[in-house]
């Protein structure tokens, strides 16, 4: 026979989370789901803002379905702007319980079966797309006299 007092006790908590201060780490999401995510700065910057619907389309491609996290550490302008994104693209988006507020991350990208994704950090897996490399050599080389004059 069970002790119906401590079942009734363990049932009002709410379920029991396998693992779960990596939940907690990863916005509510089992490492292994993790398809890309970001910290709370990278969050909360503007290139972010800018590249971030690319980013989704890019991640949507290969996977589906595809739900965005947020942290509530990330500015509420920006809560905003990607719960908006997220929903033009078809992705699940939310903005997780303020229980999550010790993760370092202010956005995961997951989906809801493991991925095989080598690099997660969103600035190095986009970092073409966050950081462009300017061809500095090319703009800063100079051309001879010569070749100037020749070429008229």
């Amino acid at each position: 026979m069970a002790d119906f007092n401590k079942i009734i006790m363990e049932k009002s908590q709410g379920n029991a989370k396998f693992n779960p201060d990596e939940q907690r780490k990863f916005l509510e999401t089992f490492e292994e789901r993790v398809i890309g995510y970001c910290s709370i700065s990278d969050a909360n910057s503007s290139i972010m803002k800018q590249h971030f619907k690319e980013i989704v389309a890019n991640i949507t491609e290969s996977y589906q379905p595809v739900t965005v996290k947020i942290s509530p550490e990330v500015e509420s302008s920006y809560q905003v702007f990607y719960l908006k994104t997220a929903k033009e693209l078809s992705c699940e988006a939310t903005i997780v319980s303020a229980f999550c507020q010790s993760s370092p991350f202010g956005l995961v990208i997951h989906s809801n079966y493991p991925v095989d994704v080598e690099e997660k950090d969103l600035s190095k897996q986009f970092a073409n797309v966050l950081h462009p490399v300017e061809n500095k050599k090319s703009a800063n080389k100079k051309t001879s006299f010569w070749k100037k004059c020749l070429n008229r």
